[in-house]
């Protein structure tokens, strides 16, 4: 593979300068593009190796959505830079096709990185589709396990390296089966597999379990090769194995990897892929705090598109019990739309992970930037308050509500993330702990007794700044932000904004009341007092 590939980028005049001297740097040919000119290109327009595209989180599906439709670009790869952080945009963008992404600041040697792997993965995919003669050759000395067949899954052709993965020796006069059909160890794999055959091309992996020479099943991932359209009429895949190595293997892995090349084939047969719960593939490592990572995952038992959700996992098992609250915080609050719903509750090597649904959208922190629709910001509002009374009528208090964890999906519907801080209220209404992010934390929950009414604050601290612009407490300092939650009151929300009503301002200080008492009772109470003035408050969102 050479370094004089053909690299397109278009999007964000700030990124562009940066993005294009890093692959300049790096010995690509880099063309920068216009959006309209890559979205409506014309007949001598060509098509480059890869696209690489700068954009805003707000616009990059659409963008994404608008490349993938168009033929031209089906089989050039995507790599999306988003502008600024967003791990939801970051994800949605995996979701709708980019082979990867990249984050600001744009580091050399990350970017040149990502795009050398992606460039590698697809010339590969090319060759091997080249053409019949091609296809054959490669097809037999691939090390990774392959077979191919048609439509309907007849003519089936298996590689050397999964007829060994199954057992079968040619040499030795062992066949497999000549029925496609009977490789599958159950029914269920065999529905599975015929239900891959007619999609036109299979969007991730999905596991099947073939049967061995000896009658046992050997679990594996289906990937599609993503054919051309030269050789529509043929289906190809990888087959994964799945599994974790014992140390054995993974001991004679890294031998025969560093001292014997010549015996790369078997390489292919010690390449496993664990999947979490014999079920979930990662994808992406979306974030990771101090008790656990969180993790894109796909369902490998599933055909289709809907196969995406998150998996949270904890970095040992000392943070069970914290992971199991959640799950029954889920539990307890499920079924409500602005909630995410618990899908399954794993136990692995001693750790409990937690596969939850995947919410496609941004956050609210990414649409602060934006001039909301007062229709648009008043149904916002209106949806947090719910989930919010929700929680607390079943005597949870969330404890961290603020911009970065609230998810606005296309259709407009909110969703409050991150009950992993929120605390079940039993026998007392008072948290000893102090759980929060600083400039939406109420004057109790910084002493460390935070209670239903703290999450009140927040709510008023938000409604503040999506009427304002500005926080009602802010410093660079965390002891005079401290000073100011404590001891200041805030500029009144008609100095900043005038044309918010003085009924909606008293709302919004009576939720920003110091003392617990003055404050509403609950999310219950907010909303009531709220519609009382504004009879119509939302209903106009579309």
């Amino acid at each position: 593979m050479t370094k004089d590939q053909c690299i397109w980028i278009t999007g964000s005049k700030t990124s562009l300068p940066i993005l294009e001297k890093i692959l300049l740097g790096g010995g690509y040919r880099v063309v920068v593009k216009e959006a309209a000119e890559v979205l409506a290109p014309g007949p001598s327009a060509g098509k480059p190796d890869l696209l690489l595209v700068a954009e805003e989180p707000s616009r990059l599906p659409r963008f994404l959505t608008s490349i993938k439709a168009q033929s031209a670009f089906r089989e050039v790869p995507v790599i999306a830079a988003l502008t600024r952080f967003s791990d939801a945009a970051a994800t949605q963008s995996l979701g709708l096709g980019a082979e990867e992404f990249l984050l600001p600041p744009f580091q050399p040697q990350e970017v040149l990185a990502r795009v050398m792997v992606v460039l590698r993965l697809n010339e590969q995919r090319r060759l091997l589709m080249a053409s019949q003669a091609e296809f054959t050759r490669l097809f037999q000395e691939n090390p990774q396990p392959l077979f191919y067949c048609d439509r309907e899954g007849r003519g089936a052709r298996l590689n050397p390296a999964l007829l060994r993965l199954l057992g079968y020796d040619l040499k030795k006069g062992q066949k497999p089966p000549e029925e496609l059909d009977q490789l599958f160890y159950e029914e269920e794999d065999r529905k599975r597999f015929h239900q891959v055959l007619k999609e036109p091309s299979l969007s991730g992996s999905v596991k099947v379990r073939l049967k061995n020479r000896s009658g046992q099943a050997v679990t594996v991932l289906l990937r599609d090769l993503a054919q051309s359209e030269a050789f529509s009429g043929q289906v190809g895949f990888h087959i994964q194995p799945v599994g974790s190595l014992s140390p054995l293997k993974k001991a004679l892995q890294t031998l025969v990897d560093n001292f014997l090349p010549a015996a790369r084939d078997y390489l292919g047969l010690l390449q496993m892929t664990p999947l979490l719960g014999g079920r979930y593939e990662k994808l992406k490592k979306l974030g990771q705090g101090s008790f656990g990572e969180v993790w894109l995952v796909r369902d490998t038992e599933v055909v289709g598109e809907l196969r995406q959700y998150v998996a949270k996992i904890p970095l040992s098992p000392a943070a069970n019990p914290k992971f199991r609250k959640e799950a029954e915080i889920s539990r307890r609050l499920s079924p409500h739309p602005g909630v995410v719903k618990l899908v399954e509750v794993l136990e692995e090597e001693g750790k409990v992970i937690l596969i939850q649904e995947y919410v496609a959208g941004r956050t609210l922190a990414d649409m602060l930037s934006e001039e909301l629709p007062p229709a648009f910001l008043e149904h916002l509002i209106l949806q947090l308050i719910d989930v919010v009374a929700h929680a607390h009528q079943h005597r949870i208090m969330h404890r961290d509500i603020k911009p970065g964890n609230i998810i606005v999906q296309d259709d407009g519907t909110l969703k409050l993330l991150d009950f992993g801080a929120a605390k079940i209220l039993r026998e007392k209404d008072i948290s000893a702990t102090m759980v929060g992010s600083r400039p939406f934390m109420a004057p109790e929950q910084i002493m460390g007794k935070s209670e239903i009414r703290s999450d009140i604050w927040a709510i008023g601290v938000l409604m503040y700044l999506l009427y304002t612009g500005e926080l009602p407490f802010y410093s660079e300092v965390e002891k005079l932000l401290i000073d100011q939650i404590l001891e200041q009151e805030p500029i009144p929300p008609r100095k900043l904004n005038p044309g918010i009503p003085e009924a909606l301002e008293a709302i919004i200080l009576r939720c920003l009341a110091k003392e617990v008492d003055r404050r509403y009772k609950s999310a219950l109470a907010l909303k009531a007092d709220l519609l009382r003035n504004f009879p119509h408050y939302g209903e106009q969102a579309a």
